[in-house]
């Protein structure tokens, strides 16, 4: 008898709380994005060439935030062959990002943890010399390479 009222009352529970909550069905909405960059290619390239004692990295494009892993990417297929002294070329880099600053740096970093230095080389375009002056970042790469920079 207790077993067939507690059944009574489960079945009530259920029938109440089906015609309480009528299911609503909503038809989704399409959410505007912005196009995704890695469809196109990307605006930063990395070319290195090998010299008697040094390795040269030329950097060109814009280092954006949506470029820096390709930027990290770029830097780290040249430095494979392990130099003692790596120049920056990034003389045709026509912006740099914060984020691209960083990737600089990690890279830097790396190439000091195995002996070596990387010196900054070239004529720097205006955007790009105060971002990096900003950041004072010509205090911890070696400048004896880079040409007397534009004024801002």
């Amino acid at each position: 008898m207790f077993a067939s009222c507690l059944m009574r009352w489960f079945a009530r529970a259920d029938y109440a709380v089906r015609d309480e909550n009528p299911q609503v069905v909503a038809t989704p909405t399409p959410i505007p994005c912005a196009p995704s960059s890695s469809a196109s290619v990307p605006a930063v390239a990395a070319a290195g060439t090998d010299g008697p004692d040094d390795l040269v990295i030329r950097v060109k494009g814009e280092a954006s935030v949506d470029t820096a892993d390709a930027l990290a990417e770029a830097l780290l297929a040249p430095a494979a062959r392990r130099r003692t002294s790596v120049d920056l070329d990034l003389s045709e880099l026509s912006s740099i990002s914060c984020l691209a600053m960083g990737v600089l740096v990690n890279y830097r970093r790396g190439v000091v943890r195995a002996g070596g230095r990387v010196r900054l080389a070239g004529v720097l375009q205006p955007g790009v010399y105060a971002a990096l002056e900003r950041a004072s970042l010509f205090d911890l790469f070696d400048t004896t390479l880079l040409a007397t920079a534009p004024a801002p």
